[in-house]
Protein backbone atom coordinates (compact mmCIF):
# COMPACT_ATOMS: atom_id res chain seq x y z
CA UNK A 1 0.00 0.00 0.00
CA UNK A 2 1.37 3.51 -1.18
CA UNK A 3 2.46 5.56 2.26
CA UNK A 4 -0.55 7.91 2.12
CA UNK A 5 -4.48 7.14 1.49
CA UNK A 6 -7.45 8.62 0.99
CA UNK A 7 -10.38 7.39 1.21
CA UNK A 8 -14.34 8.47 1.01
CA UNK A 9 -17.91 7.24 2.68
CA UNK A 10 -20.30 5.31 0.55
CA UNK A 11 -23.46 5.85 2.03
CA UNK A 12 -25.88 3.19 2.63
CA UNK A 13 -29.07 5.09 3.59
CA UNK A 14 -31.14 8.30 2.44
CA UNK A 15 -28.45 11.38 2.22
CA UNK A 16 -29.11 15.17 2.71
CA UNK A 17 -27.69 18.09 3.92
CA UNK A 18 -29.73 18.22 6.93
CA UNK A 19 -28.47 16.01 10.38
CA UNK A 20 -31.04 14.39 12.85
CA UNK A 21 -34.25 15.48 10.84
CA UNK A 22 -37.45 13.48 11.93
CA UNK A 23 -37.88 12.56 8.08
CA UNK A 24 -36.07 11.20 6.20
CA UNK A 25 -33.49 13.27 3.91
CA UNK A 26 -34.60 13.50 0.30
CA UNK A 27 -31.78 11.36 -1.54
CA UNK A 28 -32.40 7.86 -2.22
CA UNK A 29 -29.74 5.20 -1.54
CA UNK A 30 -30.49 3.71 -4.91
CA UNK A 31 -27.60 1.65 -6.86
CA UNK A 32 -27.43 4.02 -9.16
CA UNK A 33 -27.10 7.01 -6.48
CA UNK A 34 -24.61 4.39 -4.50
CA UNK A 35 -22.38 3.86 -7.79
CA UNK A 36 -22.04 7.46 -8.92
CA UNK A 37 -20.75 8.04 -5.70
CA UNK A 38 -18.12 5.74 -5.73
CA UNK A 39 -17.04 6.53 -9.22
CA UNK A 40 -17.11 10.33 -8.27
CA UNK A 41 -15.02 9.63 -5.11
CA UNK A 42 -12.56 7.55 -7.58
CA UNK A 43 -12.91 10.90 -10.28
CA UNK A 44 -12.07 12.90 -7.13
CA UNK A 45 -8.73 10.92 -6.39
CA UNK A 46 -9.89 8.71 -3.29
CA UNK A 47 -8.73 5.43 -4.06
CA UNK A 48 -12.00 3.69 -1.79
CA UNK A 49 -15.08 4.15 0.00
CA UNK A 50 -16.01 2.62 3.45
CA UNK A 51 -18.88 1.39 4.22
CA UNK A 52 -20.82 1.08 7.30
CA UNK A 53 -22.16 -2.21 8.66
CA UNK A 54 -25.32 -1.26 11.29
CA UNK A 55 -29.19 -2.53 12.42
CA UNK A 56 -30.53 1.12 10.86
CA UNK A 57 -29.08 1.48 7.53
CA UNK A 58 -31.25 1.39 4.87
CA UNK A 59 -29.25 -1.33 2.67
CA UNK A 60 -27.31 -3.89 3.79
CA UNK A 61 -23.86 -3.73 3.32
CA UNK A 62 -21.66 -6.88 1.23
CA UNK A 63 -24.92 -6.92 -0.92
CA UNK A 64 -24.44 -3.70 -2.19
CA UNK A 65 -20.67 -3.79 -2.51
CA UNK A 66 -21.14 -6.63 -4.87
CA UNK A 67 -24.09 -4.73 -6.89
CA UNK A 68 -22.23 -1.53 -6.74
CA UNK A 69 -18.55 -2.84 -7.65
CA UNK A 70 -20.03 -4.14 -10.77
CA UNK A 71 -21.76 -0.93 -11.82
CA UNK A 72 -18.49 1.37 -10.64
CA UNK A 73 -15.22 1.64 -12.22
CA UNK A 74 -12.91 4.26 -10.35
CA UNK A 75 -12.36 3.08 -6.96
CA UNK A 76 -12.93 0.07 -4.46
CA UNK A 77 -14.72 -0.47 -1.35
CA UNK A 78 -13.46 -0.90 2.40
CA UNK A 79 -16.71 -3.45 3.29
CA UNK A 80 -17.08 -3.38 6.96
CA UNK A 81 -18.23 -6.48 8.86
CA UNK A 82 -19.53 -6.80 12.65
CA UNK A 83 -17.69 -10.07 13.41
CA UNK A 84 -20.94 -11.62 15.48
CA UNK A 85 -23.09 -11.53 12.31
CA UNK A 86 -21.12 -14.21 10.44
CA UNK A 87 -19.52 -17.64 10.59
CA UNK A 88 -16.04 -16.77 9.93
CA UNK A 89 -15.27 -19.58 7.18
CA UNK A 90 -18.47 -18.40 5.24
CA UNK A 91 -17.20 -14.70 5.69
CA UNK A 92 -13.70 -15.55 4.12
CA UNK A 93 -15.10 -17.56 1.04
CA UNK A 94 -17.96 -14.46 0.68
CA UNK A 95 -14.21 -11.85 0.52
CA UNK A 96 -12.22 -14.18 -1.60
CA UNK A 97 -14.86 -14.37 -3.69
CA UNK A 98 -16.03 -10.49 -3.70
CA UNK A 99 -12.59 -9.78 -4.06
CA UNK A 100 -11.85 -12.70 -7.26
CA UNK A 101 -14.81 -10.73 -8.75
CA UNK A 102 -13.25 -7.47 -8.56
CA UNK A 103 -9.32 -7.65 -8.18
CA UNK A 104 -7.79 -5.13 -5.93
CA UNK A 105 -11.10 -2.98 -5.17
CA UNK A 106 -11.77 -4.59 -1.87
CA UNK A 107 -10.93 -4.12 1.67
CA UNK A 108 -12.31 -4.98 5.16
CA UNK A 109 -13.00 -3.29 7.76
CA UNK A 110 -13.63 -5.02 11.15
CA UNK A 111 -16.29 -4.03 14.26
CA UNK A 112 -16.81 -5.30 17.16
CA UNK A 113 -19.71 -3.01 17.56
CA UNK A 114 -19.99 -0.49 20.16
CA UNK A 115 -23.75 -0.27 21.17
CA UNK A 116 -25.37 -2.86 23.93
CA UNK A 117 -28.86 -2.09 22.18
CA UNK A 118 -28.02 -2.41 18.64
CA UNK A 119 -25.70 -5.76 19.06
CA UNK A 120 -29.25 -6.96 20.00
CA UNK A 121 -30.97 -6.09 17.48
CA UNK A 122 -29.03 -8.74 15.57
CA UNK A 123 -29.47 -10.96 18.36
CA UNK A 124 -25.85 -10.66 20.07
CA UNK A 125 -25.96 -10.24 23.89
CA UNK A 126 -21.83 -10.68 24.39
CA UNK A 127 -20.05 -8.70 26.84
CA UNK A 128 -17.39 -6.54 25.98
CA UNK A 129 -15.31 -8.68 26.46
CA UNK A 130 -15.78 -11.78 25.02
CA UNK A 131 -16.61 -9.72 21.72
CA UNK A 132 -13.25 -8.52 21.42
CA UNK A 133 -11.91 -12.68 22.08
CA UNK A 134 -14.13 -13.30 19.17
CA UNK A 135 -12.78 -10.57 17.04
CA UNK A 136 -9.65 -11.32 17.66
CA UNK A 137 -10.49 -15.53 16.51
CA UNK A 138 -12.75 -14.11 13.70
CA UNK A 139 -9.46 -11.58 12.26
CA UNK A 140 -6.65 -14.28 12.71
CA UNK A 141 -9.59 -16.85 10.97
CA UNK A 142 -9.79 -15.09 7.61
CA UNK A 143 -6.08 -14.55 6.80
CA UNK A 144 -5.76 -18.59 7.92
CA UNK A 145 -8.27 -19.44 5.15
CA UNK A 146 -6.59 -16.64 2.86
CA UNK A 147 -3.09 -17.84 3.32
CA UNK A 148 -3.24 -21.28 4.06
CA UNK A 149 -2.65 -24.13 1.48
CA UNK A 150 -4.90 -27.04 2.06
CA UNK A 151 -7.20 -28.89 4.90
CA UNK A 152 -8.24 -26.80 7.61
CA UNK A 153 -8.92 -27.57 10.75
CA UNK A 154 -9.08 -25.48 13.79
CA UNK A 155 -10.23 -25.46 17.27
CA UNK A 156 -10.81 -22.16 19.10
CA UNK A 157 -13.06 -20.72 22.00
CA UNK A 158 -15.72 -19.57 19.68
CA UNK A 159 -15.32 -21.18 16.15
CA UNK A 160 -14.40 -24.94 15.10
CA UNK A 161 -13.72 -26.14 12.19
CA UNK A 162 -12.89 -29.66 10.52
CA UNK A 163 -11.80 -30.68 7.13
CA UNK A 164 -12.05 -26.89 5.65
CA UNK A 165 -11.11 -25.67 2.03
CA UNK A 166 -11.37 -22.43 0.45
CA UNK A 167 -11.02 -22.11 -2.96
CA UNK A 168 -10.58 -19.71 -4.81
CA UNK A 169 -7.94 -18.00 -2.34
CA UNK A 170 -7.95 -13.83 -3.09
CA UNK A 171 -5.51 -12.93 -5.88
CA UNK A 172 -3.95 -10.53 -3.26
CA UNK A 173 -3.29 -9.73 0.62
CA UNK A 174 -6.71 -7.95 1.40
CA UNK A 175 -5.85 -5.28 3.80
CA UNK A 176 -8.00 -5.56 7.17
CA UNK A 177 -9.15 -2.22 9.09
CA UNK A 178 -9.59 -2.03 12.49
CA UNK A 179 -10.52 0.41 15.19
CA UNK A 180 -10.94 0.82 19.04
CA UNK A 181 -10.00 2.60 22.12
CA UNK A 182 -9.91 0.05 24.17
CA UNK A 183 -6.44 -1.75 25.21
CA UNK A 184 -8.30 -5.27 24.38
CA UNK A 185 -8.97 -3.29 20.44
CA UNK A 186 -5.37 -1.82 20.58
CA UNK A 187 -3.64 -5.10 20.92
CA UNK A 188 -5.79 -6.34 18.37
CA UNK A 189 -5.13 -4.06 16.02
CA UNK A 190 -1.21 -4.43 17.36
CA UNK A 191 -1.24 -8.27 15.94
CA UNK A 192 -3.76 -8.38 13.19
CA UNK A 193 -4.26 -5.58 11.75
CA UNK A 194 -3.16 -3.81 8.38
CA UNK A 195 -4.43 -0.28 9.31
CA UNK A 196 -5.19 0.90 12.62
CA UNK A 197 -8.26 3.44 12.61
CA UNK A 198 -9.07 6.48 14.44
CA UNK A 199 -11.27 8.44 15.30
CA UNK A 200 -11.04 11.99 15.18
CA UNK A 201 -10.43 13.72 18.40
CA UNK A 202 -7.98 16.30 20.43
CA UNK A 203 -4.43 16.14 19.02
CA UNK A 204 -3.54 15.35 22.58
CA UNK A 205 -5.73 12.24 23.02
CA UNK A 206 -4.61 11.04 19.25
CA UNK A 207 -0.62 11.31 20.47
CA UNK A 208 -1.29 9.12 23.56
CA UNK A 209 -3.32 6.40 21.03
CA UNK A 210 -0.43 6.32 18.59
CA UNK A 211 2.01 6.10 21.06
CA UNK A 212 0.81 2.73 22.89
CA UNK A 213 0.22 1.73 19.35
CA UNK A 214 3.71 1.86 18.61
CA UNK A 215 4.26 -0.34 22.01
CA UNK A 216 2.09 -2.46 21.21
CA UNK A 217 3.43 -3.31 17.60
CA UNK A 218 6.98 -3.55 18.83
CA UNK A 219 5.68 -6.52 21.20
CA UNK A 220 4.50 -8.13 17.89
CA UNK A 221 7.45 -7.18 15.85
CA UNK A 222 5.14 -5.43 13.50
CA UNK A 223 4.50 -2.11 12.24
CA UNK A 224 1.15 -0.98 11.83
CA UNK A 225 0.27 1.78 9.69
CA UNK A 226 -2.56 4.49 10.77
CA UNK A 227 -5.80 5.90 9.78
CA UNK A 228 -8.34 8.85 10.55
CA UNK A 229 -11.58 8.59 10.50
CA UNK A 230 -13.11 12.24 10.30
CA UNK A 231 -15.66 14.20 8.72
CA UNK A 232 -14.99 17.31 6.44
CA UNK A 233 -16.67 20.60 5.76
CA UNK A 234 -14.95 22.60 3.13
CA UNK A 235 -15.68 26.12 1.45
CA UNK A 236 -13.56 28.92 -0.06
CA UNK A 237 -14.05 30.39 3.30
CA UNK A 238 -13.45 29.96 6.65
CA UNK A 239 -16.99 31.82 7.41
CA UNK A 240 -18.90 30.23 4.62
CA UNK A 241 -17.12 26.44 6.04
CA UNK A 242 -18.27 27.22 9.45
CA UNK A 243 -21.91 28.43 8.40
CA UNK A 244 -22.15 25.44 6.48
CA UNK A 245 -21.18 23.12 9.35
CA UNK A 246 -23.97 25.16 11.78
CA UNK A 247 -26.65 24.64 8.76
CA UNK A 248 -26.47 21.00 9.11
CA UNK A 249 -27.24 21.07 12.45
CA UNK A 250 -29.80 23.45 12.31
CA UNK A 251 -32.42 21.34 11.76
CA UNK A 252 -31.98 18.58 14.31
CA UNK A 253 -35.56 17.28 15.59
CA UNK A 254 -36.14 17.62 19.17
CA UNK A 255 -36.99 14.23 19.87
CA UNK A 256 -34.40 12.61 17.87
CA UNK A 257 -31.68 14.63 19.81
CA UNK A 258 -33.48 13.35 22.85
CA UNK A 259 -33.29 9.55 21.47
CA UNK A 260 -29.82 10.22 21.07
CA UNK A 261 -29.14 10.95 24.55
CA UNK A 262 -30.72 8.03 25.89
CA UNK A 263 -28.35 5.86 23.63
CA UNK A 264 -25.57 6.84 25.48
CA UNK A 265 -26.57 4.82 28.33
CA UNK A 266 -26.15 1.62 26.18
CA UNK A 267 -23.00 2.36 24.55
CA UNK A 268 -20.52 0.37 26.31
CA UNK A 269 -17.75 1.36 23.81
CA UNK A 270 -14.67 3.29 24.57
CA UNK A 271 -14.25 4.90 21.53
CA UNK A 272 -17.98 5.71 21.19
CA UNK A 273 -17.92 6.99 25.00
CA UNK A 274 -14.64 9.72 24.06
CA UNK A 275 -17.12 10.89 21.01
CA UNK A 276 -19.83 11.75 23.62
CA UNK A 277 -17.42 13.72 26.17
CA UNK A 278 -15.81 14.92 23.70
CA UNK A 279 -19.31 16.53 22.36
CA UNK A 280 -20.66 17.09 26.40
CA UNK A 281 -17.63 19.31 26.80
CA UNK A 282 -17.80 20.71 23.61
CA UNK A 283 -21.59 21.91 24.74
CA UNK A 284 -20.83 23.25 28.28
CA UNK A 285 -18.07 25.34 26.55
CA UNK A 286 -20.86 26.97 24.30
CA UNK A 287 -18.58 26.57 21.27
CA UNK A 288 -18.58 23.02 19.24
CA UNK A 289 -14.63 23.70 18.14
CA UNK A 290 -12.69 21.79 20.41
CA UNK A 291 -9.44 22.59 18.50
CA UNK A 292 -8.36 24.63 15.77
CA UNK A 293 -10.48 23.28 12.78
CA UNK A 294 -12.23 20.39 14.68
CA UNK A 295 -15.50 20.91 15.24
CA UNK A 296 -17.52 18.84 17.03
CA UNK A 297 -21.28 19.25 16.06
CA UNK A 298 -22.10 16.09 14.09
CA UNK A 299 -22.45 14.19 17.12
CA UNK A 300 -25.26 15.94 18.03
CA UNK A 301 -27.44 13.52 15.94
CA UNK A 302 -25.25 10.94 14.46
CA UNK A 303 -23.30 7.94 16.13
CA UNK A 304 -19.96 6.89 15.67
CA UNK A 305 -17.23 9.56 14.97
CA UNK A 306 -18.82 12.91 15.54
CA UNK A 307 -16.30 15.43 14.46
CA UNK A 308 -15.21 17.17 11.81
CA UNK A 309 -12.61 18.99 10.11
CA UNK A 310 -13.98 22.76 9.08
CA UNK A 311 -12.86 25.44 7.28
CA UNK A 312 -11.16 26.77 3.65
CA UNK A 313 -9.19 24.58 1.47
CA UNK A 314 -6.05 25.70 3.17
CA UNK A 315 -6.97 25.18 6.49
CA UNK A 316 -8.23 21.32 5.75
CA UNK A 317 -5.36 20.65 4.21
CA UNK A 318 -2.94 22.25 7.10
CA UNK A 319 -5.47 19.91 9.86
CA UNK A 320 -4.19 17.08 7.50
CA UNK A 321 -0.69 17.79 7.39
CA UNK A 322 -0.92 17.56 11.61
CA UNK A 323 -1.91 14.19 11.11
CA UNK A 324 0.86 13.07 9.03
CA UNK A 325 2.89 14.31 11.24
CA UNK A 326 1.72 12.06 13.32
CA UNK A 327 2.17 9.13 11.53
CA UNK A 328 -1.51 8.65 10.13
CA UNK A 329 -1.04 7.84 6.84
CA UNK A 330 -4.59 7.16 5.63
CA UNK A 331 -7.70 9.24 5.76
CA UNK A 332 -11.41 8.28 5.90
CA UNK A 333 -13.37 11.05 5.42
CA UNK A 334 -17.48 12.23 4.49
CA UNK A 335 -19.38 14.33 4.38
CA UNK A 336 -22.95 15.55 3.62
CA UNK A 337 -24.68 15.39 1.06
CA UNK A 338 -21.91 12.55 0.40
CA UNK A 339 -21.35 13.55 -3.35
CA UNK A 340 -21.34 17.29 -2.93
CA UNK A 341 -18.86 17.09 -0.39
CA UNK A 342 -16.88 14.13 -1.98
CA UNK A 343 -16.43 16.62 -5.06
CA UNK A 344 -15.63 19.95 -3.26
CA UNK A 345 -13.03 18.24 -1.38
CA UNK A 346 -11.53 16.64 -3.95
CA UNK A 347 -11.82 19.95 -6.09
CA UNK A 348 -10.51 22.20 -3.86
CA UNK A 349 -8.42 20.47 -1.28
CA UNK A 350 -7.06 17.12 -3.32
CA UNK A 351 -4.82 19.96 -5.63
CA UNK A 352 -3.16 21.20 -1.89
CA UNK A 353 -2.23 17.82 -0.60
CA UNK A 354 -1.27 16.10 -3.41
CA UNK A 355 0.96 19.20 -4.28
CA UNK A 356 4.38 20.60 -2.32
CA UNK A 357 2.26 23.39 -0.75
CA UNK A 358 2.05 22.58 2.47
CA UNK A 359 5.48 20.52 4.04
CA UNK A 360 6.95 20.08 7.46
CA UNK A 361 10.60 20.07 7.71
CA UNK A 362 11.92 17.39 4.94
CA UNK A 363 8.47 15.94 4.72
CA UNK A 364 5.89 17.02 2.13
CA UNK A 365 2.46 16.15 2.29
CA UNK A 366 1.28 13.69 -0.11
CA UNK A 367 4.08 13.68 -2.44
CA UNK A 368 2.93 10.34 -3.50
CA UNK A 369 0.59 8.66 -5.42
CA UNK A 370 -2.69 8.71 -3.21
CA UNK A 371 -3.78 5.12 -4.95
CA UNK A 372 -2.55 2.17 -2.57
CA UNK A 373 -0.63 -0.59 -4.67
CA UNK A 374 -2.47 -3.70 -3.07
Amino acid sequence: MSELDFLWFCVLQHDGEYLGTRELPPRQPSLEYISNLIDTAGEMGFSSLLTATNFHSYHENFTVATAALARSRNAGLLVAVRTGMFDAAMYAKMVSTLANLFPGRVRINIVTGSSLAENAMYGDYSPHEMRYERTHEFMKLLRLFWDSEGVINYEGKHYKYSGSVLEPKPPYRIPLYFGGASEAAMRIAAELADVYLLWGEPKAMLETRIARMNELSLEFGRKVAYGLRTHVVVRETEAEAIAAAERMISKIDPQVRENFVKSYTKVDSTGQGNQIKILQAALEKGDFFIEESLWAGVGMARSGVGVAIVGNPQQVAAKIQGYVDMGISSFIFSGYPHTDECRRFGEMVMPLVRGASFSSGDRKLFDVDVAPTI
